[in-house]
């Protein structure tokens, strides 16, 4: 089973001017990629403790952690008395693991995932830096100069110094090939970076 004792629980991390108040993000965490999925399902925010026995109570959720990796589920704050129940889903693992542990939580209960995204960040990149970047590779069509471009379907959007990939449809997301799209564009973006810091290291050298 999956368990962590070293990070705070309670902290909380912001990008973008949003607060994954799922309490834990460090900087590291985000370097490779965070992915969020959104999740309706018609589970009651207050039975998850007991079907989800096997995880972790955190504040706002519940967690499981192993060697840096992390897959945690946050109920919305506020909830629809009549429809579904809304749930997050964060994870810093493979898509193939994060996809496993979301099928044995909410895939069980019948969740219905409408929205997909991924979170970058690298200390070396600023929002200007990313954005030439884009706007120089032709394969990224850019839908606004401030920081909006799309691929194959998928968003990117720049903001603060951060890249967020994202795709959405409530009704017909079909979720492993969304998470596959996103995850290549992620690589692609995170090669470039890791390409532009070998040519200045040599620079350097």
């Amino acid at each position: 089973m999956w368990i962590h004792k070293s990070r705070n629980p309670n902290q909380n991390f912001k990008r973008g001017g949003c607060m994954f108040s799922i309490f834990l993000w460090e900087e590291k965490d985000v370097q490779r990629g965070l992915f969020k999925m959104t999740c309706f399902s018609a589970v009651e925010p207050k039975q998850l403790g007991v079907i989800l026995k096997d995880m972790q109570r955190i504040k706002d959720g519940y967690a499981w952690f192993l060697d840096g990796c992390v897959f945690c589920i946050q109920p919305f704050q506020n909830q629809s008395r009549y429809s579904l129940k809304g749930y997050r889903i964060f994870f810093n693992t493979s898509i193939e693991t994060g996809m496993y542990l979301y099928d044995i939580t909410l895939g069980l209960l019948g969740g219905q995932i409408s929205g997909i995204e991924c979170v970058i960040k690298c200390p070396s990149k600023k929002s200007s830096d990313w954005i030439s970047g884009l706007r120089s590779d032709t394969s990224f069509q850019m839908t606004d100069p401030r920081g909006l471009f799309n691929k194959n379907g998928c968003g990117i959007i720049v903001v603060n110094d951060t890249v967020i990939l994202q795709m959405r449809n409530r009704n017909k997301l079909k979720v492993y090939e969304a998470l596959k799209k996103i995850d290549s564009i992620r690589e692609e973006l995170l090669s470039s970076v890791e390409y532009d810091l070998f040519s200045c290291s040599k620079e350097a050298g």
